[in-house]
């Protein structure tokens, strides 16, 4: 993905690079594969990549009944296998890829900010997400040092390519993200990556399938083999995914409403020597509906503002 981003995934100029929503499917904590094999194949100007994650961790568990204590918990097997594949290829200059993946139980962890799901607050969910039934007499595990997830399945397609026409090179991709509530649920104390574990756990957070769509390009100019100047334009689309959707100013926003976002990158990378480079630039992003909801204003609250100018200047030295 980042050799398709013109500005090579840089956190100051590059929407794929600090937002992370393009890797693990839409969850950026499943962009690392643990317990994976990884194949790749080339043959003349076509490549081909595959690679499979394998079953780890606990499901937790939960129970049938009404009222349910620690006692009366049945363990829930995981089932947090993925697979992906990639499929590409070079003819002089120009290289274009497509790639596909699955993620079953991916979880994503909700922003400490929210309240009691930090890591720290002794938190745990009282009602069980598989078949909504009260958890009552207790903690079914410690909630300390726990996290509060959201656990669906992820697919994701994208298709990306480039071209170089000295002094110009030319970038465009395209990902389609959608997710579904688990075919398999995961319980009360699953584990999540990291080895932490899941005191609160939502299997049923989605209301319809959640879709999301993102698209780029840009163009990078090589002045003289030591200055580059790379502009960039990012946008991301987003359905409404909990119904009724109830999203308008009257009713107010929220993070599940339809919503764009929309980002231009302009910067200069000018190379000293082989190490040492200094950079300059600006980006300017624009949010609006369920992306425009902004956590430290407080749940369902949007932005003061839509938009944001982020100027940047720095050096870099790479031992």
């Amino acid at each position: 993905m980042l050799q398709y981003d013109p500005a090579g995934g840089s956190y100051s100029f590059s929407y794929i690079g600090y937002n992370g929503t393009m890797a693990g499917g839409g969850d950026t904590e499943d962009s690392r594969w643990d317990e994976a094999l990884k194949y790749r194949l080339t043959y003349g100007p076509v490549h081909f990549g595959a690679m499979y994650k394998f079953v780890n961790g606990s499901g937790g568990c939960f129970s049938a009944a009404m009222v349910w204590t620690a006692a009366d918990c049945t363990p829930e097997q995981p089932h947090n296998n993925a697979f992906g594949f990639d499929l590409g290829g070079e003819h002089g200059n120009f290289s274009a890829d497509a790639v596909y993946q699955h993620y079953n139980q991916a979880i994503s962890v909700l922003n400490p900010l929210l309240g009691p799901q930090s890591l720290s607050a002794p938190y745990q969910s009282t009602t069980d997400s598989i078949n909504t039934n009260p958890i009552t007499f207790g903690n079914l595990i410690d909630p300390n040092g726990t996290v509060y997830g959201i656990v669906t399945d992820n697919n994701a397609l994208m298709f990306a390519a480039k071209y170089k026409w000295d002094p110009l090179k030319f970038f465009a991709g395209y990902e389609y993200i959608w997710q579904n509530n688990p075919k398999n649920p995961l319980g009360v104390g699953a584990s999540d990556q990291g080895g932490y574990i899941m005191s609160g756990v939502e299997d049923n957070n989605l209301d319809t399938q959640k879709l999301v769509n993102i698209w780029w390009t840009g163009v990078k100019y090589s002045y003289d083999g030591k200055t580059d100047v790379t502009l960039s334009w990012y946008q991301q689309r987003q359905n409404d995914f909990r119904l009724p959707p109830e999203c308008s100013v009257a009713a107010g926003f929220r993070a599940s409403c339809a919503g764009t976002l929309n980002e231009t990158s302009l910067y200069t990378d000018h190379h000293f020597t082989k190490r040492f480079d200094g950079f300059g630039g600006i980006a300017y992003s624009y949010v609006d509906g369920g992306l425009a909801i902004a956590i430290p204003h407080g749940p369902g609250v949007p932005y003061n503002h839509h938009s944001n100018f982020a100027p940047t200047v720095g050096v870099r030295f790479a031992f």
